[in-house]
């Protein structure tokens, strides 16, 4: 299951900048500095081209905590030879500056594998398209210093430029939006079988994430559904399944590293493990029509059923209106993208059926009720409803978050979806 934390890579930071946010002191290292894109200015616009502005300014909004801490830098370059100036911008993630998370995140690799996903796989996915006749991206460009900095981070082309932005997550993606999201999903699962099937294995960190015995500890904490019981057995027609469910703590790790185990004899994919709307991107035309779209934030990646992207994206990000009355629908609607993808990049194994992948979502049905428990509540929440001091308030802000009205209203939906699927019966 998706997990957010705060860690740094343990550098010392010194305070070279700063830019008063409200509420907020934004902190710019000293080591990030202009020296650093020199090089990668040079490489991209030529020997004759040199930096002329640099401004760093925080790349998300105050109290969207993650793993990382994220910066847009942003360069003004002059093209002598042509005798103009070009403005490019960066999306720089790093390590919070948190001494208490560094072992974590660092046995966790969060950083090695979203770096990995960057520089490797995803151009060998794309590769494989292009040998198939297909011109498929999926993210965006990434960078690398020349310098050998001590610490973990990934650089990023800022496509906001090119007009790339996310949806509002608070209103969610209507079935323009998902059919774009699920099409490129699609794309995205399909040729990471397929170079599976040519490679083998993508290496232990991404067949089992978090989701071991050796952190058993963080994933009881994680995904304790006390606060979530006792505000469920308050909501309207919902006491009967905050009863059910009253146990299910006894059971859930377990239930979780068991189904973290993949079956070699069914269909599995690369999944992106953290796939909802603030992680998709979609770029726009001057009508307002999508043309195309793309994904950010590979830090969760991991091996197994496509089952799990698709309860992520439909439950956490479709619209209410179409989450569940139109999920079925969905779900075909990615199959036949899927095999369609499939037969494209000459796929030798058996085709999944769509009977298959529902069967594989049955299945995986704990995702389903862990995903609307544990991150839907964050997802529908609005951070500018309340002040910074409940922020930090850990408490005060899942309370607030689990008697959220528009939550609430949607789960009086979903709670008898799952339950009427079957999937509510965790032990």
């Amino acid at each position: 299951m998706s997990a957010t934390f705060n860690g740094t890579n343990g550098i010392q930071t010194n305070i070279s900048q700063l830019e008063t946010l409200p509420n907020k002191i934004f902190l710019v290292p000293n080591w990030l500095e202009e020296k650093l894109f020199a090089n990668i200015v040079k490489n991209d616009y030529g020997e004759a081209s040199k930096i002329t502005n640099f401004t760093v300014t925080p790349a998300t909004k105050p109290g969207e905590n993650s793993s990382s801490v994220m910066f847009r830098v942003t360069i003004d370059v002059d093209l002598m030879e042509d005798g103009c100036t070009k403005t490019i911008s960066f999306i720089l993630k790093t390590n919070h500056n948190d001494d208490s998370m560094l072992s974590l995140l660092e046995n966790l690799m969060l950083f090695p594998k979203e770096q990995e996903m960057y520089g490797s796989i995803i151009p060998k996915f794309e590769s494989l398209f292009e040998e198939a006749g297909k011109c498929v991206s999926f993210a965006p460009r990434s960078y690398k210093f020349s310098q050998n900095l001590s610490l973990e981070y990934v650089l990023l082309e800022d496509i906001s430029r090119k007009n790339f932005r996310t949806a509002n997550r608070l209103v969610g993606l209507d079935m323009t939006h998902m059919k774009h999201a699920l099409t490129k999903l699609a794309e995205f699962h399909a040729v990471s079988a397929c170079l599976h099937e040519r490679n083998g294995s993508y290496g232990e960190q991404f067949m089992y994430s978090i989701f071991t015995e050796k952190y058993r500890s963080i994933l009881t904490t994680l995904n304790s559904s006390a606060m979530f019981l006792n505000h469920l057995k308050k909501w309207k027609n919902c006491s009967q399944y905050a009863e059910m469910l009253a146990d299910s703590d006894n059971c859930l790790v377990d239930r979780i590293i068991q189904a973290a185990k993949f079956n070699p004899s069914e269909f599995n994919v690369l999944n992106h493990g953290d796939f909802w709307s603030n992680n998709i991107m979609f770029q726009y035309d001057a009508f307002g029509k999508i043309k195309e779209t793309c994904f950010i934030d590979f830090q969760l990646c991991k091996y197994g059923s496509p089952a799990y992207d698709l309860y992520y994206l439909i439950l956490t990000s479709a619209q209410m209106n179409i989450k569940l009355s139109q999920f079925d629908y969905m779900i075909k609607y990615y199959h036949d993208n899927l095999i369609a993808n499939l037969m494209r990049l000459e796929y030798h194994r058996p085709l999944p059926k769509l009977r298959n992948l529902h069967m594989a979502l049955l299945k995986n049905g704990l995702s389903a009720y862990l995903i609307v428990s544990q991150i839907l509540p964050a997802v529908m929440f609005d951070l500018g409803s309340i002040s910074n001091i409940d922020r930090e308030d850990e408490f005060k802000l899942k309370s607030a978050m689990y008697s959220n009205f528009t939550y609430v209203k949607a789960m009086q939906e979903i709670m008898p979806w799952l339950d009427n699927r079957g999937l509510l019966d965790l032990c």
